[in-house]
C-alpha cells in the first residue's frame, strides 16, 4: 500500500488517487506543520505534514500555495526556494 498525503491507498487505486487536485494549504505559526486539502473524485481530503527544516515549512507552503489547483502528481516535481 502507498500513502497519498495522509490517506492509505490500496495498490490498484494509487494511479487514480494521483488525479487529485490541491485546494488549500495552511502552515502553523511555528513553521513545523502544514495542513493540505486535496479533492479526489469530488470529495475533500485533508492531510497533515510535519518535519524539521530544511526546508522550512513556510517555504514549502509558499510554493504549494502558488500551485493551488495543480494535480497532486505534479507537486513532487516542484522546487522549493528559500
Amino acid at each position: 500500500m502507498a500513502a497519498a498525503l495522509g490517506r492509505v491507498v490500496p495498490p490498484g487505486d494509487y494511479a487514480h488517487a494521483r488525479g487529485g487536485v490541491l485546494e488549500f494549504v495552511m502552515h502553523t505559526p511555528h513553521n513545523t506543520i502544514l495542513t493540505l486539502t486535496m479533492r479526489f473524485d469530488g470529495r475533500e481530503h485533508t492531510g497533515i505534514l510535519s518535519w524539521d527544516a530544511p526546508p522550512p515549512a513556510a517555504a514549502v507552503a509558499k510554493i504549494l500555495n502558488a500551485s493551488l489547483g495543480a494535480g497532486i502528481g505534479v507537486l513532487g516535481d516542484l522546487d522549493v526556494v528559500e
